[in-house]
């Protein structure tokens, strides 16, 4: 059997995320609005560093109940349109935000709203602070639909340790940002995080050790290059994410179990031999280009050791055994490995992360068993067969992984 392959690395790599500079509010301006017959239309010139995520006139009859329109934006400028019924006693004022959850910016208000019969032209500035007006965006070919987010709640990861949050974007026109929004509970203000591309359709960001305590609630926000936007919270855009960390004491409580071990069992993952490993296999990659694994990999017990030798075995499109050594990632926090398998023509890949001591007496795999692999499709469209199962064992694995 051929030798397998060491990987040194640090224990602890710590990175933070950039943070997102805009911190003011959309603009609103140039607002007009007509009525003919028994439809008003509203419309305003709505703009924002960022970019706007949300447009609404809210609007009644005198002393009525209060209803409202989304506002669309045009495709060509920075006007946004609503249309809806009535004359010219309605009464209607308009909110905007952002992308980053700045905001509400206002033109009037449930208590001094604008009569759509009072000017056939009205001239605004937003409530927030003016700020210089952006140059206009470049054209870009509009997208079919918004950006699609995806993305499972951590449970109970260990408190005070940098934490990476991962999710999942998906958009017909590229993705130009994505953002993190996140509090503790019940605080007035989110702080905003850049999620970072790895690759195909995951991002990353990474919170850090000294947000890690009690209750955390976010949102996870994306804008294409079509300028079409998505904010994702728990079922709705308005309703937040909760995660709750876990105290140090309760890591204790687990007996031999580590804090990490405990987070990484949380989320679905389970102890093979001397080791937990969390990672998230991609369901599709293109062809043509290199295929990036990531994983992190941290001891089963508080009195274990970490990995000392980390690698991929892995069978491509030519169904040949082969070994890629896997090598610290410094965006992965405590335990991340990553490696980069050679770029495939469509079909399939199959692996194992494969993690042993230095005598190679003590191994784990992240699939359980020596005879599981991963399955990813290479495939350019989405919608490509699942490959079938593969149950074997790979010539260069070493004698000591689990059956």
């Amino acid at each position: 059997m051929r030798p397998f392959i060491l990987a040194g690395f640090a224990v602890l790599c710590f990175a933070l995320a950039a943070r997102a500079d805009d911190t003011k509010p959309p603009q609103i301006s140039e607002v007009r609005v007509s009525a003919k017959g028994s439809q008003v239309q509203v419309e305003a010139r709505i703009t924002d560093e960022t970019g706007v995520l949300s447009a609404t006139c809210f609007h009644r009859a005198p002393g009525g109940k209060v209803e409202s329109s989304q506002m669309v934006k045009s495709d060509l400028d920075d006007t946004f349109r609503a249309t809806f019924s009535g004359g010219p006693d309605t009464e209607y004022w308009i909110e905007a935000g952002d992308l980053l959850g700045n905001g509400p910016s206002t033109y009037g208000a449930a208590s001094k709203p604008f009569a759509v019969g009072a000017a056939a032209t009205a001239k605004a500035v937003a409530s927030a602070t003016p700020s210089k007006r952006s140059k206009p965006p470049k054209k870009v070919a509009k997208a079919s639909e918004p950006p699609v987010i995806q993305h499972a709640k951590p449970t109970a990861p260990p408190e005070g340790r940098d934490f990476v949050f991962r999710a999942k974007i998906r958009s017909g026109s590229p993705i130009g940002v994505a953002v993190l929004q996140a509090r503790p509970q019940g605080a007035a203000t989110f702080s905003n995080t850049n999620l970072v591309h790895i690759d195909g359709d995951s991002w990353e960001a990474q919170i850090p050790a000294s947000m890690a305590h009690g209750t955390v609630e976010y949102f996870i926000a994306a804008k294409n290059q079509a300028g079409q936007m998505t904010r994702q919270g728990d079922g709705d855009a308005k309703t937040p994410y909760t995660m709750t960390f876990k105290p140090s004491g309760a890591s204790a409580a687990a007996g031999a179990t580590s804090a990490s071990a405990v987070a990484a069992m949380s989320q679905g993952q389970k102890p093979t031999g001397p080791f937990v490993f969390s990672d998230d296999p991609p369901v599709r990659m293109p062809p043509g280009r290199p295929v990036l694994l990531r994983a992190q990999i941290v001891p089963a017990s508080d009195a274990g050791e970490m990995p000392e030798l980390v690698a991929v075995l892995w069978r491509g499109n030519d169904g040949q055994d082969q070994q890629t050594e896997m090598v610290k990632d410094e965006t992965g926090g405590w335990g991340g490995f990553k490696a980069e398998l050679p770029a495939q023509e469509e079909g399939a890949i199959f692996y194992q992360v494969v993690a042993c001591d230095a005598a190679v007496a003590k191994c784990g795999v992240d699939t359980g068993s020596k005879r599981k692999w991963n399955a990813t499709v290479i495939a350019a469209q989405p919608g490509a067969s699942k490959p079938l199962p593969l149950e074997a064992v790979s010539s260069k694995a070493p004698p000591s992984l689990p059956e």
